[in-house]
């Protein structure tokens, strides 16, 4: 009998270590030989964005004028209109020779010399009313004068003299208001210009024009060229002005 229960003990141990050796080999997973589990991808996950806390700073108080330093930025509009370029001169030139004057210069080969000048000491060329920019504006011209002295004339002496036309100017217009005076040069010749704005009525409506007026000195005389056009054509007539200073030459 004492036989029968030491075997049914060690039966009894047996299984038990049996069933355990069973229950820790049953967590692997047996592959082929040499053979790596590979390691499964992870994706990252997106770093998240704190959002901010509104405490009450982050909305607008549209109550409040905006800062009168800030520096305002221009907005065009989407549907601006293209500004029409304005024309550009295309003169046909020709050189005009006074002996008496002893002067020549290029002026357009259409404008009209005005009569009633002596060009002895005055000419005048006057642009064809068939030809005008501004259709019901003021006729443009050129004047050239001489104004002969005894004496040699200098740069300052074109100064003292380009005033004094100013001052006859003012007294020829309805209203007339002259820039700044600068120095200048004609050919070899010394002087002074300036612009002015000016206002004319003949009797029928106001003209308004814009002008300059230079004058330099050379040997014992004086010449003043003044160059009068509307004032919304003044940069396009210009162009005869500077044509006349490249080409003038003293005789």
């Amino acid at each position: 009998m004492k036989r029968i229960l030491v075997f049914l003990a060690a039966a009894l141990t047996a299984f038990s270590v049996a069933q355990a050796e069973s229950d820790t080999d049953s967590t692997f997973v047996f592959g082929p030989a040499d053979t790596e589990t590979a390691a499964p991808e992870v994706t990252p996950s997106p770093t998240p964005i704190p959002l901010l806390e509104d405490n009450g700073d982050s909305s607008f108080d549209f109550s409040q004028v905006d800062n009168p330093l800030a520096t305002p930025v221009a907005i065009d509009p989407i549907d601006k209109p293209t500004p029409t370029p304005a024309p550009t001169p295309n003169y046909a030139y020709e050189t005009y020779t006074n002996d008496m004057m002893a002067i020549s210069f290029d002026i357009p080969y259409t404008w009209l010399l005005n009569p009633a000048t002596n060009q002895e000491t005055t000419i005048q060329f006057v642009e064809p009313k068939s030809e005008r920019m501004d259709v019901d504006g003021y006729q443009t011209r050129l004047t050239v004068e001489r104004f002969s002295a005894g004496l040699t004339q200098t740069a300052s002496d074109a100064k003292t003299r380009l005033e004094a036309v100013l001052t006859e100017l003012s007294g020829m217009f309805t209203t007339f208001k002259a820039g700044d005076i600068a120095s200048a040069s004609i050919s070899s010749a010394k002087g002074y210009y300036c612009y002015y704005t000016a206002t004319y009525n003949d009797g029928t409506k106001d003209y308004s024009m814009r002008g300059r007026l230079v004058v330099v000195a050379h040997d014992k005389e004086l010449f003043q060229i003044r160059l009068t056009t509307p004032s919304a054509w003044f940069s396009y007539y210009n162009h005869v002005y500077r044509q006349l200073r490249q080409s003038f030459k003293f005789l």
